[in-house]
């Protein structure tokens, strides 16, 4: 028996989930061949560093710190589960809390050391960006919700351009602070972008199959809601840990 066909969107999603995925593994493997670039970016920063930057890039990395963009997502979360949006909630909150999760796996894994001469001190490992893919699906989540209800060409454009603006300046922070080597924030970039198309895909497929109007659905939704929080809350106790 043939399965539901995809939409275009739908198709188009699923193609940017395998080159994101295919570019991030990539990325992970070969971070050897990025050690020209990373040494030679790591080199130039100082030399535009400012204390009026390096005040903003300080913020910028509080704002979008894990801990911080799982808080904004709880919140934003709750609100929407109460206003009747609870499966947008649970993508928030699912593909926030599995971001935050797979981060936290792959620098384990990987363990590769951060830039001595960084302007802020950070415990940890740093390939990937944890700031640079958060602020993607964070961001990304939230254009796809406003993408949801604003059918202009204009202003999904618009929306699109901001997140695009946003995490661009995350990722470039994170260099400038000398936290993170270029290579931590391309390989960040790919895993945030594989990651959101790919909760956005499982939610639309959900979608298309009136899974989300279904009794069952909302009869669990509350205790999947809770779930979510107790994952997203753990992952958070681990990030202040680590």
């Amino acid at each position: 028996m043939n399965g539901p066909k995809l939409s275009r969107n739908e198709q188009l999603l699923m193609l940017i989930c395998i080159v994101f995925l295919a570019g991030f593994l990539l990325a992970t493997f070969f971070r050897s061949s990025f050690h020209t670039v990373d040494v030679a970016g790591n080199v130039w920063i100082p030399s535009i560093q400012s204390s009026s930057f390096t005040v903003i890039a300080e913020g910028i990395a509080v704002v979008f710190d894990t801990v911080s963009l799982l808080l904004f997502s709880l919140v934003l979360a709750a609100y929407l589960f109460i206003k009747k949006y609870r499966a947008e909630s649970l993508l928030l909150l699912g593909a926030m809390g599995g971001d935050a999760l797979i981060v936290s796996v792959v620098k384990g894994l990987v363990q590769s050391p951060r830039p001595l001469n960084g302007l802020v001190v950070y415990s940890g490992f740093s390939f990937p960006s944890g700031h640079a893919a958060g602020s993607i699906v964070f961001c990304g989540s939230l254009a796809f919700f406003a993408w949801q209800h604003w059918r202009s060409t204009r202003a999904r454009a618009s929306v699109g351009t901001g997140v695009f603006a946003v995490t661009s300046v995350v990722g470039f922070s994170r260099v400038y602070l000398n936290v993170h080597w270029f290579s931590d924030v391309l390989g960040a970039g790919m895993l945030g972008v594989f990651w959101l198309s790919f909760a956005v895909l499982v939610f639309q497929l959900l979608q298309d199959m009136g899974k989300f109007q279904s009794v069952r659905f909302r009869s669990i939704a509350i205790f999947l809601f809770v779930v979510a929080i107790v994952v997203a809350v753990f992952v958070m106790v681990e990030s202040l840990l680590g």
